[in-house]
């Protein structure tokens, strides 16, 4: 299924559709974690000898398949995942059923725990396996992301600014961490848009307490926090104009390709992020550009405008030179250990993101997505990152697919390990738990687990097609620009 999802994907691709290219890569990323999932249980339940009546890839109505001993093998129509039938297992299988020899509840407890752990169990493997291979033969990175968080630039307006944090600064601790790389940095101000960080820096040997306030901006329909360092190893490049948008305040100022952009109201331009990031502190707000045309350097007056969700003055740039990369092939133990880390991290970040929820720091709304989220994720992961991209978003769902069904909410995998274990217990004492208190027990889960659905796909909906009651927000105040000429206004 995963091969033939994957050429789907292709053929999309090639079509351009990125509606099309964001289905077909949902499926793919879904598909393949929740028949992992599956094949977890029905791997177990064969090895113990249990009697599985149907493995299936896709729900819904059989397409075809094989026979093979009491096992039917089959492709169904809808391709959102599979399921496993074992004999004894649903509750509300007449009771010869559940009698039968091989059934589920005919064996011992701890054969159906196995079982039952299997699935999330296959799932964290999964999420192991996909970094261990990439680590073992296609591994790269930015390079400065494990380097010591070194500014090398300050865009106007940003966070960092506000805090005062200058370029050269080295950060030595951030958020509590210390001795920080970017790649810490980024994933610990992505979570704490909003929120205030304490920031250590190193300035001329001398060191500064200062505080950062990462600014909400949203990244696939989530809300993340940016607080505008940019990492000194990204390379000074000034940025040179490819094509300028029909219509847009670029065109109306008279920019033209091949300009290169020399100053944003007055302050040198050090390469491209550092001009994309400082635009966003001019919605509707005049500013003056200085450009180079062959040879001569031109003043043009502007008012940057709100495109696609940023702003923007509406030309495509010179690709500017691309960022150092790391590129080796591990050993088997320096891939297992990035496996390892990169999956601790994952679950760091995730378990952070819910305390800020329970501390009232974050809205549940800007943490849980449901499948109109997943789908968004995935398209912009394959946009972004092509094969790499899928199986990174792949391995990050199947990673919180394995540990969200081992929670023990009723008719998830950890609820029914929960009765298990609840009911061993209960024998120890004389006691039995009845199909009664189990089936409202499930009963109670399942409504909760609707719930849960209803809401994750509204928060979907309002999140990526219609805001109910959404406003222009008004204009910021206007960001403070360094003169060349003058000395530097103490930060704000």
């Amino acid at each position: 299924m995963v091969m033939v999802l994957a050429a789907l994907w292709f053929g999309a691709s090639l079509l351009a559709s990125e509606t099309l290219v964001m289905l077909v890569a949902f499926l793919v990323v879904l598909g393949t974690t929740v028949v992992i999932h599956e094949f977890g249980h029905f791997a177990a339940a064969k090895w113990l000898g249990m009697k599985v009546e149907v493995f299936s890839v896709g729900f819904g109505k059989r397409l075809f398949g094989f026979q093979w001993k009491e096992t039917d093998y089959r492709l169904s129509l809808l391709p959102l995942g599979g399921y496993v039938k074992i004999t004894g297992m649903d509750p509300e299988e007449d009771a010869a059923r559940q009698r039968h020899p091989d059934a589920y509840l005919m064996r011992p407890k701890w054969h159906q725990f196995l079982v039952l752990v299997a699935g999330p169990a296959m799932n964290i493997v999964l999420a192991l396996a996909i970094p261990f291979v990439i680590g073992l033969f296609f591994f790269k990175a930015p390079a400065y992301l494990n380097q010591p968080a070194v500014v090398g630039a300050v865009p106007i307006g940003s966070s960092a600014e506000e805090a005062g944090i200058q370029p050269g600064d080295r950060i030595v601790r951030f958020a509590g961490i210390e001795s920080p790389t970017w790649s810490k940095v980024r994933d610990y101000t992505a979570i704490n848009d909003g929120k205030p960080v304490p920031v250590t820096i190193e300035r001329n040997g001398q060191r500064l307490e200062l505080t950062i306030i990462p600014k909400a901006r949203q990244q696939a329909g989530n809300t993340v926090g940016d607080a505008g360092l940019l990492p000194q190893d990204i390379p000074a490049a000034l940025p040179v104009v490819s094509a300028v948008q029909p219509g847009s305040p670029a065109a109306q100022a008279g920019l033209q390709p091949q300009d290169k952009l020399l100053a944003l109201d007055g302050r040198p331009i050090p390469n491209f992020d550092w001009f994309k990031q400082s635009l966003q502190a001019y919605e509707n707000r005049q500013v003056v550009l200085t450009v180079e045309r062959k040879g001569e350097t031109l003043t043009l007056t502007l008012t940057p405008k709100r495109i696609d969700g940023e702003i923007r003055i509406g030309f495509v740039p010179v690709p500017p030179p691309p960022l150092p990369l790391t590129r080796e092939r591990k050993s088997l133990l320096g891939a297992a250990q990035h496996a390892v880390n990169e999956n601790i991290r994952f679950i760091v970040l995730t378990g952070e993101a819910f305390r800020q929820i329970f501390r009232g720091e974050r809205k549940v709304s800007d943490t849980l997505s449901g499948p109109i989220g997943i789908a968004k994720a995935s398209g912009d992961a394959v946009k972004f990152g092509g094969l790499e991209g899928l199986f990174f978003i792949m391995g990050l769902l199947s990673l919180n697919l394995g540990i969200f069904n081992l929670l023990p909410i009723p008719v998830l995998d950890g609820g029914h390990i929960f009765l298990l274990a609840l009911d061993a217990m209960a024998g120890w004492v004389g006691w039995r738990l009845t199909d009664d208190l189990k089936q409202r027990f499930n009963q109670a889960g399942f409504a909760v687990l609707m719930l849960l659905m209803v809401f994750v796909m509204f928060n979907d909906v309002t999140r990526f097609w219609w805001k109910p009651g959404a406003a222009e927000p008004p204009p910021p105040p206007p960001p403070a620009v360094e003169k060349p000429s003058t000395e530097k206004a103490p930060p704000r």
